[in-house]
């Protein structure tokens, strides 16, 4: 399982975790609901913003390692821990096209 895939299931759990327990303390605290559903989406939105703040950089989704510094190649990035080929991140933005002409 890739890195990419580990990040995704553990930002649900959090966010499913976060959900079940904001309605566990409704029913057993007699908490009013909107309240409480409230506190929970902000601390998913804070959890899962710095699960994933990694991902602004140039990182491999395959293992997770930054790779800022490499060379880009013909096909994009390849990692030196993995092996694993991602594609540029300016080649995904569409810097490249403009830039060759």
């Amino acid at each position: 399982m890739s890195w990419m895939h580990r990040l995704r299931l553990r930002a649900l759990a959090v966010v499913v975790g976060l959900v079940l327990g904001a309605f566990a303390v409704v029913g057993w605290m007699s908490v009013p609901a909107l309240p409480a559903l409230g506190v929970a989406l902000v601390t998913a939105a804070a959890v899962v913003h710095t699960m994933s703040s990694k991902l602004s950089l140039p990182t491999c989704a395959g293992c997770g390692t930054d790779l800022t510094g490499q060379g880009a190649g013909a096909y994009g990035v390849v990692c030196p821990d993995c092996g694993t080929i991602n594609q540029h991140i300016r080649v995904a933005m569409g810097e490249d096209a403009t830039r060759r002409g």
